[in-house]
């Protein structure tokens, strides 16, 4: 009658029926509990619930060799119980001629139903109701007040066998052990049944929650009574509601106490409390402190040229003030229209007010001029000034070719904060932005695109060299082994796509592999 033998085929069958449970139910209003027992069979390696006494008295006595308790019982209400609001659970046994020797329970009449309908001569119909548990909702897989999981794992063998279990530490155990979770709820941890453990005739008890224990003056809250005992009536203080949630608000600082009094037939619960710290609005945030970078084609740049000025700021603007720039967002792109000087500033603003004004002066010249350092060695070279605060630069918002073609270089200059003391670090990075991933070159040197052999001195090639896809090149302040800055330096962050023992990396055809620069400069 107990062991279990079935095929993957039926019991993929009954799991996909699960998703035919219907609504989850509240807990019960009048029902008389008792025990469900697990009883283990060793050389089987199954399991099997019962709530019968006649069946527990004949597995404790051995008419059914081999069964031994496992110590773990739950809680089910009697099937002469009258409670509309728990569900019947029905019980089928596999039959022998079909392969299978096991018992499959479901609280779903739904899913009771269907397996008559769907395997009639494969699991023979016993009851309707051995007895009466409550549904998870079948969004959440939570269990009314009143009641608590029941979990339910199959343990996925030809030999189908299913356990039943309130522990979740057990269920985890089962899952460790390669069984499956079915039910309701999150899919490592779905609930099949909920299981009453209060008397349903006795006065609610309630807890509360909030959604914020510490929410900010004139915000709202919600408190939630979480009760037993089906109850039809809330009385709450400090807010004012008529079930089970309540909204609240206060105009000051300070804990404040709030408390729900539930009521049902058999009387008023003992009231629950939950204290709430309001708290002072936090100061407004800091107005955004922005710097600015200058990227261009050559240096300085040719009337008539693209260049790009991009704002770098803290404090999450929300709009930027462009002074000789058009622009709403972070980026100013720009043509020079005759020989001369133009001055860009921007100040970034948030809800703390508009920050600094931070400026950068665009040289205009009427022919190109000579590459810079040793960019002559290369088709094509993108300068990009950046000064001495943190920031990254993007070589993509420059649209115009070739911008830093796949051939090319990008030669980024910066100083050192001269309030930079020996010993700090930094760091200075180039990544793939806006296209395929490109193994590249970074070196640091005095001359713009250096990359001849490392020369720690910086006398006869750059100071530092990194390679990869993310390229970074960590750096300290003052003498020492290793890539050292000095305080107060200015330097190029030299970039191309080249690996060694490949060659280039970005292909003619991309015409450009775009990178973004990060520093991280100490101060």
């Amino acid at each position: 009658m107990i062991p279990s033998r079935s095929t993957l085929f039926i019991h993929a069958c009954l799991t996909l029926l699960v998703g035919l449970f219907t609504a989850a139910l509240p807990a019960p209003a009048a029902a008389a509990l008792q025990d469900t027992i697990e009883f283990y069979h060793a050389g089987l390696d199954h399991y099997f619930v019962t709530a019968n006494s006649d069946e527990i008295n004949k597995l404790d006595t051995g008419f059914f060799a081999g069964w031994q308790r496992t110590g773990l019982s739950f809680k089910v209400a009697d099937a002469t119980t009258v409670a509309p609001l728990l569900s019947p659970v029905c019980r089928f046994y596999g039959l022998p001629s079909a392969g299978l020797d096991s018992h499959f329970y479901s609280a779903s009449p739904a899913e009771c139903d269907a397996v008559k309908q769907k395997f009639p001569d494969a699991w023979q119909f016993e009851s309707d109701d051995v007895f009466k548990v409550g549904l998870p909702d079948p969004l959440t897989g939570q269990c009314a007040g009143g009641t608590i999981p029941i979990y339910r794992a199959w343990n996925n063998r030809i030999d189908s066998n299913h356990r039943y279990t309130t522990s979740a530490s057990v269920q985890q155990s089962m899952i460790a052990k390669g069984y499956i979770a079915e039910g309701y709820g999150p899919p490592s941890m779905p609930v099949a049944m909920c299981s009453p453990v209060v008397d349903p005739g006795a006065r609610p008890t309630c807890s509360l929650t909030s959604t914020n224990g510490f929410p900010v003056v004139n915000s709202t809250i919600t408190l939630n009574a979480t009760c037993t005992g089906n109850p039809t009536s809330y009385t709450w203080t400090g807010c004012s509601s008529f079930t089970s949630a309540c909204s609240a608000s206060s105009a000051t600082a300070g804990t404040v106490t709030y408390s729900v009094v539930a009521t049902n037939p058999n009387g008023s619960s003992v009231p629950a409390s939950i204290d709430i710290a309001w708290q002072a609005p936090p100061p407004p945030e800091p107005p955004p402190f922005c710097t600015l970078s200058l990227t261009e084609q050559t240096n300085p740049a040719v009337v008539g040229d693209l260049v790009t000025i991009y704002a770098f700021c803290s404090g999450n603007p929300t709009s930027f003030n462009w002074s000789g720039c058009i622009t709403s967002s972070n980026v100013c792109r720009l043509r020079g229209n005759a020989t001369g000087s133009t001055v860009v500033s921007v100040a970034g603003v948030n809800s703390g007010g508009t920050g600094n004004t931070a400026s950068v002066t665009v040289n205009w010249v009427a022919s190109p001029p000579p590459p810079v350092g040793m960019c002559n060695q290369f088709p094509s070279a993108l300068y990009s000034e950046v000064g001495a605060q943190s920031t990254t630069v993007y070589s993509t918002f420059v649209a115009d070719p070739p911008a830093f073609a796949w051939n090319g270089a990008w030669a980024l200059r910066f100083s050192v904060p001269g309030t930079a003391t020996n010993g700090q670090g930094g760091s200075l990075a180039a990544a793939e932005f806006n296209g395929p991933p490109t193994f590249r070159e970074v070196t640091v040197s005095t001359v713009a695109c250096d990359f001849r052999a490392t020369d720690p001195t910086g006398a006869n090639g750059p100071i530092g060299r990194a390679f990869g896809n993310s390229a970074t090149l960590p750096f300290l302040i003052g003498p020492g082994s290793g890539t050292r800055l000095s305080s107060g330096g200015t330097y190029y962050f030299n970039v191309r796509n080249y690996a060694p023992g490949t060659g280039i990396t970005c292909t003619s055809a991309q015409q450009r592999c775009d990178a973004l620069a990060s520093f991280q400069l100490p101060h």
